[in-house]
């Protein structure tokens, strides 16, 4: 983080942690320190309680990540339409 980050480039950087997480486990460590906006907490919440972010990723960029994770869901024998991934 930087002096002038804002939610935008949170937002950014959220994206490219669930990039990431297509493909390796990872660790996101959030301390109270890193809020420089109260809008960064809304986001953590929304990823706390239902998973996700909203609105973090176009259609086009779900489809991506849909894309990235059938393989690894159908071996270990998960649905495949967009919520199952």
């Amino acid at each position: 983080m930087a002096r002038g980050y804002k939610e935008r480039e949170f937002r950014e950087d959220l994206k490219k942690l669930y990039e990431e997480l297509c493909t390796k486990q990872m660790v996101f460590l959030f301390t109270d320190s890193h809020v420089m906006e109260e809008g960064f907490l809304e986001l953590i919440n929304n990823m706390l309680t239902i998973g996700m972010v909203p609105a973090l990723f176009d259609d086009d960029g779900k489809k991506a990540m849909c894309d990235k994770v059938r393989d690894e869901a159908k071996k270990k024998g998960m649905g495949e339409t967009k919520d199952d991934l």
